[in-house]
């Protein structure tokens, strides 16, 4: 039987399999040109940060996420932080300072921007664990690797497995073994932006918007170091959709849930809500067009109705969507006398995208 991990798992890896890992966006600027990069067009070469879904103006607003999200570390990605590495630096000693040395930090980079002096920065603010994302088709670059050693907690090779590059993978990590400490093999998945490179290089997608055989590549890779001392780890991509994603949402949810709240197996929300007419949902960009300040005026007097009239049933103002909230029994009674009443099943990000919604009224 092939392994799918041969060592032990970096602290990083650790954190993100619990869900206890911040993804933190520092921009979307990169030096690189990789024709598999997943970034939608949103957020590339777009300078531009988020702290998992929340879009982030202050550090104020970094810290308020990690504190939401419950998390016990960060993981810096972009874009290529290095690219504007003051700000990253100066996010890496906000979260050190506020919640203690033990925050555990990783950060993602190419070797592009990787000098002396960048690392020393990095090492200087406390960071815990770096990865390097390798041009495995660039061997002069290397030789900078050399920097790294004995700099970090931690050092690691992440890279997306292309399918049939098994022989430049395998010689890589022979010649990386010697600097890091780990290597990640990640799934190659669809990036929607370079379909026509996708085409060119005759990489398969599947259903799921995985390639085809780049989990046979890796796990080719793994069993060739099966018995050699090597930390590899292959993360597929199902893993970081089914396992990574939804234990952080979970994790979430058990911090920002309202009393009444359900919190359903896979870290959904369940609830009810009561819309004004102008507010009860067709497309969500239809709210942006709405005159917001009117309608939480409305949404003020209709609440206080609410609680003269049901004075014992938990209710909540929510003025982002601009609608009442309650628990599921009391929503199911309320709709036999108040209109625009739903059952809601929403992601405990900060946008609470719905992925159900009932209305009973």
């Amino acid at each position: 039987m092939i392994e799918k991990h041969l060592g032990k798992l970096s602290k990083g890896c650790q954190l993100c399999f619990t869900g206890e890992k911040l993804v933190l966006f520092v921009t979307g600027i990169c030096p690189k040109r990789c024709i598999y990069c997943p970034l939608s067009k949103e957020k590339k070469n777009k300078d531009v940060i988020y702290a998992n879904e929340v879009n982030v103006k202050s550090i104020k607003d970094l810290l308020e996420e990690v504190e939401k999200s419950n998390s016990k570390g960060a993981g810096i990605t972009g874009g290529d932080p290095l690219s504007k590495l003051s700000r990253t630096i100066s996010y890496i000693r906000a979260l050190k300072n506020k919640f203690g040395k033990k925050f555990h930090i990783h950060l993602y980079t190419s070797l592009d921007l990787v000098s002396p002096k960048s690392v020393k920065q990095l090492k200087d603010s406390g960071l815990d664990e770096l990865r390097i994302h390798l041009d495995i088709e660039n061997k002069k670059e290397w030789k900078k690797l050399s920097l790294l050693k004995n700099k970090f907690p931690e050092v690691g090779i992440e890279i997306p497995v292309l399918p049939g590059k098994e022989k430049e993978v395998i010689q890589a990590i022979d010649f990386c073994k010697k600097y890091v400490n780990f290597f990640n093999l990640n799934e190659l998945e669809y990036a929607t932006l370079y379909e026509e490179e996708y085409k060119k290089h005759k990489w398969k997608v599947n259903e799921k918007y995985e390639v085809t055989n780049s989990e046979k590549t890796a796990l080719n890779i793994l069993n060739h170091f099966k018995n050699k001392k090597v930390r590899i780890h292959y993360c597929s991509a199902e893993f970081k959709d089914k396992i990574q994603f939804c234990e952080r949402i979970k994790v979430r949810a058990k911090k920002v849930a309202e009393t009444f709240d359900k919190i359903t197996e896979e870290g959904t929300l369940l609830r009810g809500a009561i819309y004004l007419k102008e507010t009860k949902p067709t497309f969500e960009s239809e709210l942006k067009k709405l005159d917001r300040n009117r309608l939480r005026k409305e949404l003020d007097l209709f609440f206080n109705q609410l609680r003269r009239e049901f004075p014992k049933t938990r209710l909540r103002k929510d003025y982002q969507k601009l609608r009442i909230l309650t628990d599921l029994d009391s929503i199911k009674k309320l709709s036999k006398k108040v209109p625009n009443c739903a059952i809601v099943e929403e992601y405990p990000t900060e946008d609470h995208l719905e992925v159900y919604m009932e209305f009973l009224s």
